[in-house]
């Protein structure tokens, strides 16, 4: 019995020196939600010294549309548009609110007036007032790589990314930039450029017509690409560097056969110039017989 004891005592008093020495669990990584977001307040600046800046972030997590429902994501007056496809299932959302004031505390309340809805599968930002004056939205959007798009803005740019599907996008006062999307794609600009940069070996989906009435198109295709390729200007001219012989450059216009063709892709200005252009291909380097010499 006193054995026992001493052995209990024992056992007692050396337990919190050895639970002290036993290493403490790290803690479990955080598994990233998906890609992060870029847009952020540091570079919003104020137009000029009598004006004040508020500038926040808010985030919103959304189910995607069903299919053959679009999303709409609309930036009203002043506000630009980054629209990400990633291999996630749901819709991510940043809005950059702002509030331009004469007074720091006029433009704090101006944003923190404004509120961000999402009904209907449509995200959309304003006022109980209506007033469009002082403030603007802009957003960064990661959505599901296949997703049916409808976006909008008046003052502010539309990017696209990655993105396949029914898109529909328009902007009056801003470029329209076009990486790596597919479907049947359609949009335009009134004042601004279209910077388009086409990936993979084919366009997937019906096409792609796009469209401004004042600024240059930029247009890039990888080396090796499938499609038909129509460009046109009115006041300006067409330049074409492309892996094809079958392809007609006149001063204001392009039509091209890229492999064995497929989807036409139009791009068109009325004031601007347009540059369509390739990477020239590379001629694979078969190694000749080697020869042992002793």
């Amino acid at each position: 019995m006193k054995t026992r004891l001493l052995f209990l005592l024992l056992l007692l008093t050396t337990w919190p020196a050895a639970a002290q020495k036993m290493p403490a669990r790290p803690a479990p990584a955080k598994v990233p939600a998906g890609p992060a977001f870029t847009i952020t307040c540091a570079d919003q600046k104020s137009a000029s010294a009598l004006q004040k800046l508020y500038c926040e972030t808010r985030d919103l997590t959304l189910p995607a549309p069903p299919t053959g429902t679009a999303l709409t994501v609309d930036a009203r007056v002043n506000g630009g548009l980054t629209v990400r496809g990633y291999g996630g299932s749901t819709v991510r959302v940043r809005a950059r609110v702002t509030g331009r004031a004469a007074t720091p505390e006029s433009a704090k309340a101006l944003a923190a007036a404004v509120r961000i809805t999402s009904e209907n599968n449509t995200v959309r930002a304003g006022r109980a007032n209506e007033s469009l004056d002082g403030w603007a939205v802009d957003y960064e959007v990661f959505v599901p790589s296949r997703t049916d798009l409808v976006l909008k803005a008046v003052n502010g740019g539309i990017t696209l990314e990655n993105v396949e599907g029914r898109l529909r996008f328009d902007t009056t006062n801003g470029g329209l930039v076009l990486t790596g999307i597919n479907g049947d794609a359609r949009g335009q600009t009134v004042n601004g450029s279209v910077t388009i940069a086409l990936t993979g070996p084919v366009w997937v989906g019906p096409g792609l017509d796009v469209n401004t009435t004042n600024g240059s198109v930029n247009w890039e295709l990888p080396a090796t690409y499938a499609a038909t390729v129509l460009a046109r200007t009115t006041h300006g001219k067409v330049t074409a560097r492309l892996n094809t012989k079958r392809k007609s450059v006149m001063p204001h216009n392009l039509v091209a056969t890229l492999g064995k063709g497929g989807a036409q892709l139009k791009a068109s200005t009325v004031h601007g110039s347009v540059e369509v252009k390739q990477p020239a291909e590379t001629v694979p380097v078969v190694p000749g017989d080697s020869i042992d010499t002793e």
